[in-house]
Protein backbone atom coordinates (compact mmCIF):
# COMPACT_ATOMS: atom_id res chain seq x y z
CA UNK A 1 0.00 0.00 0.00
CA UNK A 2 2.82 2.38 0.79
CA UNK A 3 4.43 1.97 -2.61
CA UNK A 4 1.12 2.62 -4.35
CA UNK A 5 0.58 5.69 -2.18
CA UNK A 6 4.11 6.90 -2.94
CA UNK A 7 3.61 6.40 -6.70
CA UNK A 8 0.31 8.31 -6.60
CA UNK A 9 1.88 11.25 -4.74
CA UNK A 10 4.88 11.31 -7.09
CA UNK A 11 2.59 11.26 -10.12
CA UNK A 12 0.54 14.11 -8.68
CA UNK A 13 3.66 16.19 -8.02
CA UNK A 14 4.96 15.56 -11.55
CA UNK A 15 1.61 16.52 -13.08
CA UNK A 16 1.49 19.78 -11.12
CA UNK A 17 5.11 20.58 -12.01
CA UNK A 18 4.57 19.85 -15.70
CA UNK A 19 1.50 22.09 -15.97
CA UNK A 20 3.06 24.96 -14.03
CA UNK A 21 6.04 25.16 -16.42
CA UNK A 22 3.94 25.88 -19.49
CA UNK A 23 4.64 29.17 -21.16
CA UNK A 24 1.77 31.49 -21.68
CA UNK A 25 1.17 34.89 -23.13
CA UNK A 26 1.13 36.27 -19.60
CA UNK A 27 4.58 34.79 -18.92
CA UNK A 28 5.97 36.23 -22.16
CA UNK A 29 4.43 39.62 -21.40
CA UNK A 30 5.91 39.63 -17.89
CA UNK A 31 9.36 38.74 -19.25
CA UNK A 32 9.07 41.43 -21.93
CA UNK A 33 8.00 44.08 -19.41
CA UNK A 34 10.92 43.13 -17.15
CA UNK A 35 13.38 43.39 -20.07
CA UNK A 36 12.03 46.79 -21.11
CA UNK A 37 12.20 48.07 -17.53
CA UNK A 38 15.78 46.80 -17.26
CA UNK A 39 16.73 48.46 -20.53
CA UNK A 40 15.21 51.76 -19.45
CA UNK A 41 16.88 51.59 -16.05
CA UNK A 42 20.23 50.44 -17.48
CA UNK A 43 23.34 52.40 -16.70
CA UNK A 44 23.61 55.16 -19.26
CA UNK A 45 26.68 55.14 -21.51
CA UNK A 46 27.91 58.34 -19.87
CA UNK A 47 28.65 56.49 -16.63
CA UNK A 48 30.61 53.70 -18.32
CA UNK A 49 34.25 53.68 -19.38
CA UNK A 50 33.25 54.50 -22.96
CA UNK A 51 31.21 57.41 -21.67
CA UNK A 52 34.43 58.79 -20.19
CA UNK A 53 35.84 59.04 -23.71
CA UNK A 54 32.82 61.07 -24.74
CA UNK A 55 33.00 63.29 -21.65
CA UNK A 56 36.70 64.02 -22.22
CA UNK A 57 36.11 64.84 -25.87
CA UNK A 58 35.54 68.49 -26.70
CA UNK A 59 33.07 69.04 -29.52
CA UNK A 60 33.03 72.26 -31.49
CA UNK A 61 32.40 73.50 -35.01
CA UNK A 62 35.13 73.69 -37.62
CA UNK A 63 34.60 76.50 -40.14
CA UNK A 64 36.32 76.57 -43.52
CA UNK A 65 34.99 79.18 -45.92
CA UNK A 66 31.24 78.63 -46.30
CA UNK A 67 31.38 75.05 -45.02
CA UNK A 68 31.21 73.84 -41.43
CA UNK A 69 31.64 70.45 -39.83
CA UNK A 70 31.57 68.98 -36.38
CA UNK A 71 35.06 68.91 -34.87
CA UNK A 72 35.96 66.60 -32.00
CA UNK A 73 39.10 67.42 -30.09
CA UNK A 74 40.68 64.73 -27.94
CA UNK A 75 43.91 63.03 -26.90
CA UNK A 76 44.68 59.95 -28.97
CA UNK A 77 47.69 57.74 -29.56
CA UNK A 78 48.77 55.80 -32.63
CA UNK A 79 47.82 52.15 -32.38
CA UNK A 80 50.78 49.79 -32.74
CA UNK A 81 50.87 47.77 -35.93
CA UNK A 82 50.84 43.98 -35.86
CA UNK A 83 54.64 43.99 -35.52
CA UNK A 84 54.38 46.07 -32.32
CA UNK A 85 55.80 49.27 -33.74
CA UNK A 86 53.80 52.47 -33.40
CA UNK A 87 54.01 55.26 -35.91
CA UNK A 88 53.69 58.92 -35.07
CA UNK A 89 50.52 60.85 -35.79
CA UNK A 90 51.16 62.39 -39.22
CA UNK A 91 48.92 65.49 -39.09
CA UNK A 92 46.72 67.25 -36.52
CA UNK A 93 43.40 66.65 -38.33
CA UNK A 94 41.94 63.29 -39.23
CA UNK A 95 38.68 62.23 -40.88
CA UNK A 96 37.25 59.41 -38.78
CA UNK A 97 35.31 56.72 -40.65
CA UNK A 98 34.85 54.22 -37.82
CA UNK A 99 34.88 53.81 -34.06
CA UNK A 100 35.16 50.51 -32.23
CA UNK A 101 35.65 48.92 -28.85
CA UNK A 102 37.75 46.12 -30.33
CA UNK A 103 41.00 46.42 -32.24
CA UNK A 104 40.06 43.50 -34.50
CA UNK A 105 37.06 45.38 -35.92
CA UNK A 106 39.08 48.58 -36.29
CA UNK A 107 41.80 46.73 -38.23
CA UNK A 108 39.19 45.15 -40.49
CA UNK A 109 37.69 48.53 -41.40
CA UNK A 110 41.14 50.06 -41.85
CA UNK A 111 42.06 47.29 -44.32
CA UNK A 112 38.84 47.89 -46.27
CA UNK A 113 39.62 51.62 -46.46
CA UNK A 114 43.14 50.90 -47.75
CA UNK A 115 41.64 48.58 -50.38
CA UNK A 116 39.24 51.40 -51.36
CA UNK A 117 42.15 53.76 -52.04
CA UNK A 118 42.69 55.46 -48.67
CA UNK A 119 46.37 54.57 -48.43
CA UNK A 120 47.09 56.57 -45.28
CA UNK A 121 44.18 55.06 -43.31
CA UNK A 122 45.25 54.24 -39.77
CA UNK A 123 43.97 53.54 -36.28
CA UNK A 124 44.31 55.72 -33.22
CA UNK A 125 43.17 54.88 -29.72
CA UNK A 126 42.19 56.56 -26.49
CA UNK A 127 43.38 55.52 -23.05
CA UNK A 128 40.27 53.36 -22.42
CA UNK A 129 40.96 51.99 -25.25
CA UNK A 130 38.46 53.09 -27.84
CA UNK A 131 39.66 52.75 -31.43
CA UNK A 132 39.07 55.33 -34.16
CA UNK A 133 39.74 54.42 -37.79
CA UNK A 134 41.04 57.51 -39.56
CA UNK A 135 40.54 57.46 -43.33
CA UNK A 136 42.90 60.37 -44.02
CA UNK A 137 45.11 62.92 -42.26
CA UNK A 138 45.35 66.64 -43.02
CA UNK A 139 47.47 69.63 -41.93
CA UNK A 140 44.52 72.03 -41.68
CA UNK A 141 40.79 72.25 -41.12
CA UNK A 142 39.97 73.31 -44.68
CA UNK A 143 41.59 70.19 -46.14
CA UNK A 144 39.93 68.02 -43.48
CA UNK A 145 36.45 69.32 -44.32
CA UNK A 146 37.07 68.75 -48.05
CA UNK A 147 38.15 65.16 -47.30
CA UNK A 148 35.13 64.67 -45.03
CA UNK A 149 32.75 65.75 -47.80
CA UNK A 150 34.53 63.47 -50.27
CA UNK A 151 34.27 60.52 -47.89
CA UNK A 152 30.57 61.19 -47.32
CA UNK A 153 29.99 61.30 -51.08
CA UNK A 154 32.04 58.19 -51.95
CA UNK A 155 31.02 56.13 -48.88
CA UNK A 156 33.46 53.26 -49.55
CA UNK A 157 32.38 51.67 -46.24
CA UNK A 158 29.14 51.73 -44.28
CA UNK A 159 29.05 54.53 -41.72
CA UNK A 160 26.39 55.33 -39.15
CA UNK A 161 25.85 58.48 -37.11
CA UNK A 162 27.94 60.19 -35.79
CA UNK A 163 30.33 59.15 -38.56
CA UNK A 164 32.21 60.47 -40.36
CA UNK A 165 33.60 63.37 -38.36
CA UNK A 166 36.75 65.46 -38.15
CA UNK A 167 39.10 64.71 -35.26
CA UNK A 168 41.72 67.17 -34.10
CA UNK A 169 44.40 65.75 -31.87
CA UNK A 170 44.60 67.66 -28.60
CA UNK A 171 48.16 68.75 -27.86
CA UNK A 172 49.39 67.67 -31.30
CA UNK A 173 53.18 67.74 -31.71
CA UNK A 174 54.97 66.56 -34.78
Amino acid sequence: MRITHFIAVATLIMAVAATSCKTSEANYRAAYDKAVAGRNDATPIDSTIYGKVRRDMQTTVLVAGNDTAELRVMHVNPTPADNGSATSLPEPYGVVAGQFKTLFNARSLCARLVDAGYSDASIVNTAEPYYYVVASWHPGGKEAIAALRSLEKEAPVAMREPLPFVLRIAGYKK
